[in-house]
């Protein structure tokens, strides 16, 4: 889909049945192809569906030069969201709300690797990767130096590599 017809379609996408239509029918597949690769192939359609919904809600949409490209990135924030609100950390441990029903899906064999961190490595991915902080930015929160929490990273990222490689994966 080019770049004029995809701005044509997300402009009439609250007016024209037909608009929401071109568009669920053109990206739905390749949005689920995208987030499945990080979060499995049920959550991905979660995603996708979200992204659609949100698009009939959103007011003022931008003129997109990429529409590919945004498309990901929007529904790759969409997924964060959803990831952040299934999961919390609490006392070094990661903790699931009882409404989470992609715990097994969300995060298998990585949630069992994590298993092996100790308190502040658990940490540090909670802060990094599902609220997405930086390694700098994590530092004063720890509390500890910035080069210490990136060595910190560096180790536990070694430690889950061998963790899942000895899994057999």
């Amino acid at each position: 889909m080019n770049e004029s017809e995809f701005n044509r379609l997300l402009l009439s996408v609250k007016t024209s049945e037909r608009a929401l239509e071109k568009l669920h029918g053109y990206y739905f597949g390749r949005i689920v192809f995208h987030v499945a690769k990080t979060y499995g192939k049920t959550f991905a359609e979660d995603v996708a569906q979200d992204f659609f919904m949100w698009l009939l809600k959103a007011e003022n949409l931008p003129r997109v030069e990429y529409p590919t490209t945004w498309v990901y990135l929007q529904c790759d924030s969409i997924a964060k969201r959803k990831v952040q609100k299934e999961a919390r950390y609490v006392h070094g441990e990661i903790e699931f709300e009882q409404d989470a029903p992609h715990k097994e899906e969300l995060f298998g064999d990585l949630y069992e690797a994590m298993k092996g961190l100790d308190e502040i490595e658990k940490k540090i991915v909670e802060l990094h990767y599902w609220e997405g902080y930086s390694l700098k930015e994590i530092a004063p929160m720890l509390p500890a130096e910035y080069a210490a929490v990136r060595q910190r990273h560096k180790r536990l990222l070694a430690k889950l590599k061998k963790t899942l490689k000895e899994m057999g994966l």
